[in-house]
């Protein structure tokens, strides 16, 4: 089960205290570690197993699979190694260095889900559009 309570924090300034002397290489091992760690956590998942990530994955592709905005970011990934698969395309969109981005798109999605008929003036309150600024920068970033 897709766990959108988790915040990405791999990418963030408030990893480390300024005061905190660390090597580059440090501060990128120290952040790989986090990435790794809230991956598990997003994919409700204890440990890296092939294929308990697939299942989540697959399950999640299921639940997004109408989510247009974001298909067309899963055909952009999946294009960048010439293949047309979306499944493929959403798993590289959790790559480290677009996780983030894409974790919110999909929280967005799944706590706000489109309505089945929407009304053609005024949505009900509560019920958005996923955030079209942060799928517009999340294709700004993969597209380059």
């Amino acid at each position: 089960m897709y766990n959108t309570k988790v915040i990405c924090t791999y990418n963030t300034s408030s990893v480390f205290l300024p005061t905190d002397n660390i090597s580059d290489d440090d501060e990128e091992f120290i952040r790989d570690a986090i990435y790794r760690q809230e991956l598990l956590d997003i994919l409700d998942i204890t440990e890296f197993n092939e294929t308990e990530m697939m299942k989540a994955l697959h399950e999640l592709y299921e639940k997004i699979e109408s989510f247009e905005e974001l298909k067309e970011c899963m055909k952009i990934m999946a294009g960048k190694i010439m293949s047309e698969d979306l499944e493929l395309g959403l798993m590289m969109l959790f790559a480290y260095d677009y996780m983030y981005l894409t974790h919110i798109c999909i929280c967005e999605y799944l706590e706000n889900p489109p309505l089945e008929n929407p009304p053609l003036e005024n949505p009900p309150l509560g019920k958005v559009e996923p955030n079209s600024a942060k799928i517009k920068q999340l294709i700004k970033l993969i597209s380059r």
